[in-house]
């Protein structure tokens, strides 16, 4: 009787957490592919009405939907905002991947050095490479700025790049060093004993045995970077470097979008991190509960 409530419970938690998380994407998804009159009108739906691609061809192309073609039609509903989504998408894309592949360059040997070696300030660097995110985002702003102006990488991908990148490098040493702590030590006496050096154990050892850990990490700094808003905002420039995030906050702040093209750029925005989770997923999952070191 109790492993069948415990059961149950599993199955109602499970399903609450995947209407939560995904919900908001499927509800997306279908204001995107009905139009305004079908959304605000009561008795339509997508079923009745079928798909409608116009704001997807708007985005991607420029062509207003026939709707809006028509004489008194209010284009005030259609946000130029809406045409900059596909290169911000790639614009976002870019800064993430470069963020993750920086995060996982710098992160995985600092976490393996402090997990498995002691130096003097150890202690010391890495709590405060720890406590450094509990800084408020908003105190840093200024500073950040100044210097990012200093450097003259003000509007330019360089500058939000190193900042995403410093923003989630604590918490890519901070899992990856536990991780690393876990690791049995007669693994690494054995490639000392195999005349492996510092770098050989960490490249030949270490990596292999961390993957699982290493592409959740991966993960988690792409999407930092992905959905970061404010330093985004503060850093890029023109329409052609402007990321995801800064480009939905200036379609949404239109209060007469239209509620289908609203939706429509969501769900473009959404697709990138869904094709990573999907790509990542299974292969994170499946390193962890398999566990990563095998004797």
């Amino acid at each position: 009787m109790t492993g069948r409530f415990n059961g149950l419970a599993t199955f109602v938690f499970a399903a609450l957490i995947l209407l939560f998380s995904g919900g908001p994407v499927l509800l997306s998804l279908y204001g995107s592919l009905v139009p305004d009159r079908v959304l605000l009108t009561e008795g339509q739906s997508l079923f009745t009405e079928g798909p409608n691609f116009e704001t997807y061809r708007y985005v991607f192309t420029g062509q207003l939907p026939d709707s809006y073609n028509m004489e008194s039609a209010n284009r005030a509903m259609i946000s130029d905002a809406a045409r900059q989504v596909p290169q911000a998408l790639v614009n976002s894309s870019v800064n993430a991947l470069a963020s993750m592949v920086l995060n996982l360059i710098l992160g995985a040997p600092a976490a393996f050095i402090f997990a498995r070696y002691a130096f003097p300030g150890k202690k010391v660097s890495f709590l405060y490479l720890i406590l450094s995110p509990l800084v408020p985002a908003v105190a840093l702003v200024t500073p950040i700025y100044i210097l990012m102006q200093a450097m003259n990488l003000v509007g330019t991908p360089i500058g939000i790049i190193l900042v995403h990148t410093a923003r989630a490098l604590p918490f890519t040493v901070l899992i990856l060093s536990v991780f690393f702590r876990k690791i049995p030590a007669e693994i690494f006496e054995a490639a000392l004993l195999d005349h492996c050096n510092r770098f050989q154990t960490f490249w030949r050892v270490a990596v292999p045995l961390a993957l699982p850990s290493i592409g959740a990490t991966g993960l988690f700094a792409f999407m930092l970077s992905y959905s970061e808003f404010m330093f985004a905002m503060l850093l890029s420039g023109s329409s052609s470097t402007r990321p995801v995030s800064v480009v939905m906050a200036a379609l949404a702040r239109n209060t007469d979008v239209s509620w289908s093209l609203l939706n429509t750029a969501i769900f473009i925005a959404i697709v990138p991190t869904l094709i990573l989770v999907v790509l990542v997923w299974r292969f994170v999952v499946e390193g962890l509960l398999s566990g990563a070191v095998k004797g």
